[in-house]
């Protein structure tokens, strides 16, 4: 092999090695794109499942899935304890278990107070539960009950329509307009709610996809799903029943 030989096999060789080079300086970017897609993909769908396909991350799961979960109609106002208000035309308030507690528990029993009965807002006035153990939820205003629904403690069903047909007592409220400063109303408590789904989110694990219905909403009852026996703690911290109104 002559020098000339030699130099042209070394030059092919070099733009050989130059050429797999840029090949692949071109090649991992394109890897970690493609494969950075199909991973951010994957994860969508296995949130939009409610994580019944796999495994997703916690924060992730917050963030998506819990959107739009549950619901505060206008004209209504929330208790940070999951009881709700609403102000009718006779100047009496209604108060309701607002859409996150009633699908949080499901309750099968319902304990309400008596007409005549003194309620305090922020303290224990009615109590959710099943044929085992009731948890309590605080007043969200205070002031005499003047009317009870017979039709929502006989029927516990009426609570899947929680601002409807599953109102729980009416009170007559002395000093309104300082209570319902301590309440929350319009877009403040739909975020409460949202921050709330979001909570219970991070307690979902993938193996638990049972808890989530077709279109990955919660199923009615989550607490017993997620906590079986120990549903009345998940409850009560919900409630801000597990050691005082916070």
């Amino acid at each position: 092999m002559t020098t000339q030989d030699f130099l042209s096999l070394y030059d092919a060789k070099v733009a050989e090695y130059l050429l797999a080079v840029s090949y692949l300086l071109l090649f991992v970017p394109m890897w970690r794109y493609v494969h950075a897609a199909r991973a951010e993909a994957a994860a969508t769908v296995m949130v939009a499942a409610g994580a019944a396909a796999g495994v997703a991350p916690r924060a992730a799961t917050a963030a998506v899935t819990s959107q739009g979960w549950f619901q505060a109609p206008e004209g209504v106002a929330l208790h940070p304890g999951h009881a709700w208000a609403r102000v009718e035309p006779d100047g009496l308030v209604t108060v309701g278990m607002d859409d996150f507690a009633q699908r949080l528990v499901d309750p099968s029993r319902l304990v309400l107070p008596r007409a005549g009965d003194q309620v305090l807002q922020g303290q224990p006035a009615f109590a959710v539960g099943d044929q085992v153990a009731t948890v309590a939820m605080l007043a969200p205003v205070g002031g005499e009950v003047v009317a009870v629904n017979a039709g929502a403690a006989e029927q516990p069903g009426r609570l899947r329509d929680p601002y409807g047909a599953g109102w729980l007592f009416k009170v007559k409220v002395p000093d309104l307009a300082a209570q319902g400063k301590r309440l929350l109303s319009g877009e403040v408590a739909r975020q409460y709610l949202e921050r709330a789904a979001g909570a219970l989110a991070l307690r979902l694990e993938p193996e638990l996809g049972h808890v989530m219905q077709d279109g990955g909403t919660p199923i009615h009852g989550i607490a017993r799903a997620l906590a079986g026996d120990a549903w009345t703690g998940m409850a009560r911290h919900f409630f801000l029943t597990d050691g005082g109104e916070s």
